[in-house]
């Protein structure tokens, strides 16, 4: 499952992923940000048996493994912040764009290697001649080097990256760790076979350019003049290509170390959080209790069961539908990638999660808010049409467009989310949705308390649907003129009685 782009930005993942982010590495950045965008794939369909949740266990393993023994994520850390960030582009893709170029001869570089060493100790045989002849080698052998340079610098940082890599699992492997991991073997087995690639490698990384110290300066000019750095990474350009699977892997293995110490640390900042069960029942469906929203300091918790029905929230604004949509589809998000649910008990199917909530116009494109609003329905619509389980949200459908033409519309893109693999959240302030699906969505609320010049959100989610109608006394509350608010609570009420707009 990936998470869309849409979803990723309905759900706040980028404050989510900084909230959990507490990588010592690039590397686990990047492993910690893959999880949350590739929760575990679905295994099945609904027509076929229910996949087992081992690489989701084993997930867990290692995390509670990593809060178990702090020592040693302690000593894991250390070696791990030695790697970095000093490199621009995802790791995985330089590594793939550096296979990609093309591979070229190192024996211009090593001709022009002997004609400068040629040229110099002819130097101290005639040293007029010599020196001639190392003028010569200069003009050559420059131009040479800056040409072939102009097309591998961008890489530099990437060899930098695996040899910090390399170098960080060799020592990782030194911290006493009693139980033989799976990790570790494979950490054995990537530095075994690395080993030659990296032999040298200060050829090409040593140094910090011509205004570096004086040996860093001496190195960089006897680099442009020998070719030392492209010879080597000419060199190091097919050991990489050669071991191509054995780098990504030990990246992704120290992506995952470093990704699930900072989820155990991130299950010790939580103020209480469950493993998901995941059911392997037919029928589909979402349980939490005391489920909350993890980026939230007071969060109130709340409890929720949907499997026949979808769930249709109503309430006024802030009253907090949209966090608890937020709150349930982080549910899922995070179970499926990190096995860490912010709720006290957590079960159901393992989900497709797909949303429509904070939508919004493209003044680029040329695209309203009600044009970008009905394609990102449809795209829901598409997904929940597939033969897989699928948790949709969907927060004040059709809010772009004018009242009766959004509650027509709405009650029948909302019904068509009634299926057997679909379990749908939507939120509304129409309230005359809940009686037209009450056959399809179970009715659930959150209120306001008002007082004579206060407002007071509890965000508790209670069963039925909301009764209440308070904007027009928030606007008294917020010091609206009297003749404002007493004029729309007559106009509101005489279409009550008469269903037509009429003046007060």
């Amino acid at each position: 499952m990936h998470i869309s782009d849409q979803t990723w930005k309905d759900m706040n993942m980028d404050q989510v992923f900084a909230r959990i982010n507490t990588c010592a590495s690039l590397t686990g950045e990047e492993m910690l940000g893959e999880l949350l965008r590739e929760p575990v794939s679905l295994t099945r369909t609904l027509k076929e048996p229910f996949g087992d949740d081992t690489e989701l266990k084993r997930r867990d393993g290692l995390i509670r493994y990593f809060d178990s023994h702090t020592e040693i994520s302690k000593a894991y850390r250390e070696r791990l912040s030695e790697i970095g960030r000093d490199i621009k582009k995802p790791l995985r893709s330089t590594v793939g764009e550096l296979a990609a170029l093309e591979i070229k001869s190192s024996l211009p570089h090593i001709l022009c290697a002997v004609f400068g060493c040629f040229a110099i100790s002819m130097i101290f045989i005639s040293p007029s001649i010599g020196l001639l002849i190392f003028l010569v080698s200069l003009v050559i052998n420059i131009p040479v080097y800056f040409k072939r340079k102009s097309e591998t610098g961008e890489y530099i940082s990437c060899f930098s990256h695996i040899i910090k890599a390399y170098h960080a699992s060799s020592l990782m492997l030194r911290v006493k760790d009693d139980e033989e991991k799976e990790y570790r073997k494979e950490l054995k087995t990537a530095v075994k076979l690395l080993s030659p690639v990296v032999r040298g490698s200060f050829l090409l990384t040593a140094g910090r350019g011509l205004t570096g110290g004086l040996i860093n300066m001496i190195l960089d000019y006897l680099r442009i003049y020998f070719h030392i750095d492209l010879i080597k990474f000419n060199s190091m350009q097919k050991k990489v290509v050669e071991h191509r699977q054995e780098i990504e892997r030990m990246f992704s293995v120290l992506g995952e170390i470093d990704a699930f110490i900072a989820v155990a640390a991130y299950r010790r900042s939580l103020p209480f959080w469950c493993v998901p069960e995941f059911s392997d029942e037919a029928q589909i469906s979402f349980h939490a209790k005391r489920l909350y929203h993890p980026l939230l300091q007071n969060p109130v918790s709340s409890d929720i069961e949907a499997s026949v029905k979808g769930v249709l929230i109503t309430g006024s604004n802030a009253s907090g539908k949209s966090t608890f949509l937020r709150s349930a589809a982080l549910a899922a998000i995070l179970g499926q990638s990190i096995a860490t649910v912010c709720a006290e008990s957590f079960s159901g199917a393992r989900f497709y999660v797909v949303s429509s909530m904070a939508v919004t116009d493209d003044i680029m494109s040329g695209s309203s808010y009600y044009m970008s609003e009905i394609r990102a329905l449809k795209q829901v619509i598409d997904i929940c049409e597939k033969d897989v389980p699928v948790l949709c949200f969907v927060d004040e459908v059709l809010k772009g467009t004018n009242t009766i033409e959004r509650i027509a519309a709405s009650s029948e893109i909302l019904k068509s989310l009634e299926r057997e693999n679909v379990i749908c959240f939507a939120a509304t302030h129409d309230i005359e949705l809940t009686s037209m699906l009450r056959q399809s969505y179970d009715n659930y609320h959150f209120e306001e308390e008002i007082t004579d010049d206060e407002v007071i959100f509890p965000y508790e989610l209670k069963k039925g649907e909301a009764k209440s109608r308070n904007a027009i006394r928030l606007l008294s509350i917020m010091g609206y003129d009297a003749s404002i608010t007493e004029s729309a609570e007559r106009r509101a009420r005489i279409f009550e009685e008469t269903g037509e707009w009429k003046s007060p």
